[in-house]
């Protein structure tokens, strides 16, 4: 069994025993786990967060991380979207994104490109705006059209068997 466990086991019977205040067993016990979580405040040590310097490259390397989780990702749901516009949602529910330039399936760089880059970008600076409302756009726009696809010129239709 480990040390600090025998050192609390004897604290408390201490404290049973009142042979210490209740501020001493309090003081005790922190040290106890102090020493247990390898920081001991007592000397000096730990009683300073980290540099900013330090938390500034923890951010950094989180955001890398971050970045590569998402960019795995991307490589993904590229492969679902290739050639045929639709998202792994608008297959379930039957849907397309189609380019009104050519009357097909948007294609994925296009679609990567105007639709998530270009538009997520206008859709952001506009929400900031606008509080939001953009998402509602769909709601009174005659095509049913959000920002994203009056950017890209797109147009989300139901194909076939489509569940709306």
């Amino acid at each position: 069994m480990a040390d600090w466990m025998d050192e609390l086991r004897d604290l408390d019977k201490l404290r049973e025993d009142s042979l210490i205040s209740g501020e001493e067993y309090e003081h005790q016990k922190t040290m106890i786990m102090e020493r247990r979580d390898g920081t001991d405040l007592s000397a000096g040590q730990g009683d300073v967060g980290v540099s900013a310097w330090a938390r500034l490259g923890c951010a950094l390397v989180d955001g890398i991380l971050v970045f590569v989780t998402l960019g795995i990702g991307w490589v993904i749901w590229a492969f679902t979207l290739s050639g045929s516009g639709q998202t792994p949602a608008k297959k379930l529910l039957n849907q397309t994104v189609m380019d009104l330039d050519t009357g097909k399936p948007m294609k994925l760089g296009r679609m990567f490109w105007m639709r998530y880059f270009i538009g997520s970008i206008v859709a952001q600076i506009a929400f900031l705006f606008t509080l939001g409302i953009l998402i509602f756009m769909p709601f009174w726009d005659k095509r049913n059209q959000n920002i994203y696809d009056k950017i890209s010129n797109a147009l989300v239709i139901a194909t076939p068997n489509s569940v709306s």
